[in-house]
């Protein structure tokens, strides 16, 4: 059984727990290497994991013009992205308070979702799960 096709809340809560082990093992990598390097050897080794699974899966390689264009935005997001992240993760007195703030995406993809996909909504319990991590996000950010 795949638990990525179970439901999306186990398949983010796998994602959640892999992202917190991730972040502990960058911290412990800033120790040793550069953040370049670290997320340079980093996703060559995810890439040929991607490859390997996209293979044994029997998915097609052939992408649209609009597909390559939106992985290239994709990545030079992802670039800048995970180098501050390894950035943060290096200096924050605490990985858990950077990676809090990287949390804090959950508000603008949540608020650009309605604005980018018609199809999206955002129920009572959405906003207020979404004001509650703003909350916390500037309480880590106010601290001394």
């Amino acid at each position: 059984m795949d638990i990525f096709k179970i439901n999306w809340f186990l398949a983010a809560v796998a994602g959640m727990l892999s992202f917190a082990c991730m972040a502990l093992t960058l911290k412990k990598l800033t120790y040793l290497l550069s953040s370049p390097i670290i997320l340079l050897y980093v996703f060559a080794v995810t890439t040929l994991l991607y490859l390997v699974l996209s293979v044994k899966r029997g998915l097609e390689f052939g992408l649209s013009l609009q597909a390559v264009g939106l992985i290239g935005l994709s990545s030079l997001f992802a670039f800048i992205g995970n180098l501050a992240d390894t950035e943060a993760l290096r200096l924050a007195p605490n990985p858990g308070y950077a990676s809090a703030v990287k949390a804090g995406q959950i508000i603008v993809i949540t608020f650009a979702a309605l604005l980018l996909f018609p199809d999206q909504k955002l129920s009572l319990q959405g906003v207020f799960g979404v004001i509650l991590v703003f909350s916390g996000v500037i309480i880590i950010a106010l601290q001394r």
